[in-house]
């Protein structure tokens, strides 16, 4: 088994507050609620991740 098939798709979003929020993607609702929100600065859609570290690397370099 390779790395890829090991991967989970992530989505996320940098909060007004500037804190960064990494999330599992099974449904696009999550992202539609998150662009609607007057606390979410900026989102990031699905991509894959292994894990919750690598998803906010992935989403901290997104949102520079």
């Amino acid at each position: 088994m390779d790395m890829e098939s090991e991967k989970n798709l992530w989505w996320g979003y940098k909060h007004t507050s500037g804190t960064l929020q990494a999330k599992r993607y099974f449904d696009k609702l999550d992202i539609i609620e998150a662009q609607e929100s007057p606390f979410v600065d900026q989102v990031v859609y699905p991509f894959p991740a292994n894990d919750r570290d690598e998803a906010l690397k992935y989403i901290e370099e997104r949102t520079k």
